[in-house]
């Protein structure tokens, strides 16, 4: 990755405790990124200390290693990758010392900030989705391969859209939060968010279908769902005694009793599957039917597990996922999910 934070030559500047790398989305597909490093300061020495640096960073005679040419080399590299022109320009740098009151006393520490736009970081199409994740490749892999200790990585969603729709983990408020240390591999950003329905790529004939809807819009696919998951715990399906020998015609697959896919989180959607196979499931099965990579799929099943949605159960080389109903002790391993 990137280096972002150093120790510079001694006594040229003060140690950084951590690093947070913020990504806020624009609606155009631009990016305004902000490099912040924290200094902790102990004592008056320290604090004298980093406003000397400070003076020195905001005017351009320090950079504390947030120099922004390596995110202007990770742009060309980007753009080499994906045909699709990038660049890194409006850069600012600012320094703050920071006191809170706590109840051992006060708490200061110094931030110093690095902030510049990344030009069409994200890929816009003519419906206004936005897909996030190609800008960090390049032509053998990705510039950005992982996070150090005490290095965070947050992207935000752009105004006027929704909270990601795809992403490798689950979002927090619309945020995407990476905490370090942590590796990413080629392809691991796959982040897709929808305009929200009053968002800035609202057409006409879109503005009057939500009017037309605004009592029901919302409604509609909670309750299209609602109703599945009815009819799933009820057993009121193709195959009830309900539809006769209505399931035997279709062959069950005719999709009335299912949800649309695009309406449902990526964790409703495993859920889903894991309803659809009995319950339970192969890991490397689920990869299969979503599509998913297989890193997205590992992060998305153990948040799942933290959040007691799955169950996961380690059988050899593979992992066994299951709906918490089922019971993983109660599953024979080796059973073909």
């Amino acid at each position: 990755m990137p280096q972002v934070c150093g120790s510079g030559s001694p006594g040229a500047q003060p140690p950084a405790e951590e690093t947070r790398l913020e990504v806020q989305l624009q609606n155009d597909g631009d990016a305004r990124w902000t490099i912040v490093a924290t200094v902790p300061l102990e004592n008056e020495g320290d604090v004298d200390s980093f406003r000397s640096f400070a003076e020195a960073f905001e005017g351009g005679e320090q950079d504390f290693r947030l120099g922004v040419d390596v995110f202007e080399r990770a742009a060309e590299a980007a753009t080499e990758a994906t045909g699709r022109e990038m660049s890194v320009g409006e850069p600012s740098r600012s320094a703050e010392l920071i006191e809170r009151s706590t109840d051992d006393g006060v708490d200061r520490y110094g931030e110093l900030r690095v902030s510049f736009v990344w030009k069409s970081f994200a890929r816009v199409d003519e419906n206004g989705t936005m897909y996030v994740g190609d800008a960090f490749n390049t032509t053998d892999g990705t510039w950005l391969s992982g996070l150090g200790p005490n290095q965070t990585l947050v992207i935000r969603s752009a105004p006027g859209y929704t909270a990601p729709t795809t992403s490798p983990i689950g979002a927090d408020d619309g945020d995407l939060r990476w905490e370090g240390p942590a590796s990413f591999e080629p392809g691991y950003f796959e982040i897709v968010y929808q305009p929200a329905p009053d968002g800035p790529f609202e057409s006409p004939s879109t503005a009057l279908l939500v009017g037309a809807l605004a009592l029901s819009g919302t409604a509609l696919p909670l309750g299209v769902y609602l109703l599945w998951r009815r009819r799933e715990e009820t057993g009121v399906d193709g195959d009830g005694e309900d539809d006769g020998d209505a399931g035997d015609d279709d062959g069950g697959d005719d999709g009335d009793d299912a949800p649309a896919l695009e309406l449902l989180s990526d964790e409703e959607r495993v859920e889903h599957l894991l309803e659809q196979h009995g319950g339970r499931m192969k890991q490397a099965k689920i990869v299969k039917e979503t599509g998913w990579s297989n890193a997205k799929v590992s992060q998305l099943l153990s948040s799942m597990e933290d959040d007691d949605r799955v169950d996961k159960l380690r059988i050899g080389r593979e992992n066994l996922i299951s709906l918490p109903t089922e019971g993983v002790t109660d599953i024979d391993p080796g059973e073909d999910s």
